[in-house]
């Protein structure tokens, strides 16, 4: 009998009492930064391939000309540099992992991804046309060498007509070398793919940011951002496109909501991606690029500890899923037993009901809309907030507790199994033949919720908020569901008491920041 693979170490709560707001938000972002299944091998990369490029860039004549100027003195300009090394390693990490040939949705591409208009402007040569015609050149020769390969040794053809004959492994070197020139092409043609001219252009272009802002926090949203969405937060927050002295970009988070400042709010909160958090990722970054450095060990065991593959809520709840609800039998039992509690369907009273919990299986509806007492205290806790800001239209629940079966048939339904937070290393082993069922989620346990998005947009923004605010508190774990158009949430069980006293009408977090 082969022997069991070990258990992943176990979740470690930090003491979050002693963390401040700030120290809560970087640590809400850790399990998107270093918990996905890439971490690992793409922190590797950045401590081992791309920082000694960092560390070249930012002793540049230029670049420590630029710095001097910012920092003043030789005592500081120690300082400025070494997190201006630091923070760029950070987001080298988040926009490509170090992956020299990472291509984004939006165009983007290289370690460093740039635009190319962008690049072009940061002085990089880029030649998107040139550079296609030459991958596809590439890409032909590599299937020659291919072909070549199956043929045995002693195979000979000339290469010209009427020319000598060569061997196969004559004509399989002179490909590889045709290879190796097309390649040095290809980086010359579009420069966004050399990293090394990508790093040093970025680090350039990340002291002029740093200039023109005042600080790197700035700088490194506008790098990711835009610098236009930078200012134009700015200027939102302070009521003024020239303000005295710009604020950090942490005044800006904490300092607005859907009651003060409602203009940068909205604004902020309207975009479509997460871009408000991008500071405090690329801290979360900063931190998981030094412990790798520290200990390569600790790192590997906190990752594990992270779920990898999975969302943060089954790093919070390992054994959760030991003993799911096998069947409407088991939902109508844990009712019973007071195990899941009916979610109220009075949306006045509460500012949240539950609405078609169970599509796949609506004879049984009754016996899913319920989650255990601490999910059900968690939307309390959300609804009372999301109405204390401003929101109008009551909440939607669209989906609680659930049978095993109808997890796995709502996941293959969404096509979630292949998404980051779904799949797991340990269940992405079976074959074409026999693939492996789609992985349960917290509903087959009673403990997590889906919110369906308002319709309504500044609703939808109040509710980004609401699960913000307690996000950055790390009271719940909480990610989109684009599949579904809602938000799935699960309460930290290290405030399970805080929770449940919710439900006896003990009053809610208080709102704002």
């Amino acid at each position: 009998m082969a022997p069991e693979a070990p258990a992943p170490p176990a979740y470690v709560h930090p003491d979050y009492a002693r963390l401040s707001p700030a120290e809560l938000l970087v640590e809400s972002q850790r399990k998107g930064v270093m918990g996905r299944k890439r971490s690992l091998t793409d922190v590797r990369r950045i401590v081992e391939q791309v920082g000694p490029i960092v560390a070249e860039a930012v002793r540049r004549p230029e670049v420590t000309a630029a710095l001097r100027e910012l920092a003043g003195d030789e005592r500081a300009l120690a300082a400025a540099r070494a997190e201006l090394q630091r923070l760029q390693e950070a987001d080298l990490l988040l926009e490509s992992g170090g992956d020299p040939n990472a291509v984004s949705s939006a165009g983007a591409v290289g370690v460093a991804q740039w635009l190319a208009e962008t690049g072009r402007r940061a002085g990089l040569h880029v030649d998107p046309e040139e550079y296609r015609r030459i991958v596809t050149r590439a890409r032909a020769v590599r299937a020659s060498i291919a072909e070549l390969r199956r043929h045995p040794p002693e195979w000979r053809r000339p290469m010209q007509a009427g020319g000598p004959a060569r061997s196969r492994d004559e004509w399989i070197a002179a490909r590889t070398a045709e290879l190796r020139a097309l390649e040095r092409r290809r980086l010359a043609a579009d420069e966004r793919y050399d990293p090394h001219k990508a790093i040093v252009a970025q680090t350039r272009y990340l002291v002029r940011l740093w200039r023109q802002f005042g600080s790197l926090d700035w700088a490194l949203q506008a790098y990711h951002g835009g610098v236009r969405g930078a200012q134009r937060t700015i200027a939102l927050f302070t009521g003024t496109d020239r303000p005295a002295t710009i604020p950090s970009f942490a005044e800006v988070y904490f300092g607005i909501s859907p009651r003060r400042r409602t203009q940068a709010f909205s604004y902020v909160y309207g975009r479509a991606d997460d871009h408000r958090y991008y500071w405090w990722r690329v801290l979360a970054a900063a931190q998981a690029i030094q412990l790798y450095r520290d200990d390569p060990a600790r790192f590997r065991a906190e990752w594990e500890a992270l779920a990898p593959g999975f969302p943060l809520d089954r790093a919070w709840y390992p054994e959760a899923l030991r003993e799911p609800f096998a069947d409407v039998a088991a939902l109508r039992a844990a009712h019973r037993r007071g195990i899941l509690l009916a979610i109220p369907d009075a949306p006045r009273r509460y500012g949240f009901a539950p609405r078609a919990v169970a599509p796949l299986d609506p004879d049984n509806e009754r016996w899913y809309r319920g989650v255990r007492p601490e999910a059900l205290g968690m939307m309390h806790t959300l609804a009372a907030l999301y109405q204390a800001e401003g929101g109008r239209a009551p909440l939607r629940v669209t989906g609680a507790a659930a049978t095993v079966a109808y997890a796995r048939q709502e996941a293959a339904t969404r096509g979630e199994a292949e998404a980051e937070g779904q799949g797991s290393p340990a269940e992405a082993s079976g074959t074409a033949e026999e693939a492996p069922p789609p992985p349960l989620t917290l509903h087959a346990a009673g403990l997590c919720v889906d919110v369906a998005r308002p319709a309504a947009s500044w609703d939808r923004k109040v509710l980004e908020y609401a699960l913000s605010y307690l996000g950055d508190r790390m009271r719940i774990a909480w990610l989109r569901d684009f599949s579904a158009d809602a938000y799935h949430l699960c309460p930290n069980p290290a405030f399970a008491a805080e929770h449940r006293a919710s439900l006896s009408g003990a009053p809610a977090s208080g709102a704002g920041r």
